[in-house]
């Protein structure tokens, strides 16, 4: 007949777990490196989790390999591309509009304060 533990023993039992894999993971070097490719410097410190399809996953990991990047480097460009196209304007000075409080683009209607 197998022995059942009381609640306190499986806190001391997880905590014992726990305690162990803190310790593990101290001793850890990281494989991945947290280098955005950015700026000089500079280190990717929050995660983004999305969904894909296992087909989608796999061709963004083959175009990325093609490209020379990581998996992550190469999302990270095409979502700043992506951002930059809609929250910044890259027409020339010539098509902006000036009133006394803010500045227009007249091509995209981007407006700056």
């Amino acid at each position: 007949m197998a022995k059942s533990s009381t609640p306190e023993e499986e806190s001391t039992t997880e905590d014992n777990i726990v305690a162990a894999m803190d310790k593990v993971a101290e001793t850890l070097e990281p494989t991945i490196p947290a280098n955005t490719g950015a700026d000089e410097g500079a280190t990717a410190t929050k995660q983004v989790l999305i969904r894909a399809t296992e087909e989608d996953r796999d061709r963004w990991k083959q175009a990325a390999e093609v490209k020379g990047v990581s998996l992550s480097e190469f999302v990270r460009t095409l979502c700043n591309a992506a951002a930059a196209e809609l929250l910044e304007c890259s027409h020339p000075k010539e098509m902006r509009k000036a009133y006394p409080w803010s500045e227009r683009c007249m091509a995209c209607g981007h407006r700056f304060i």
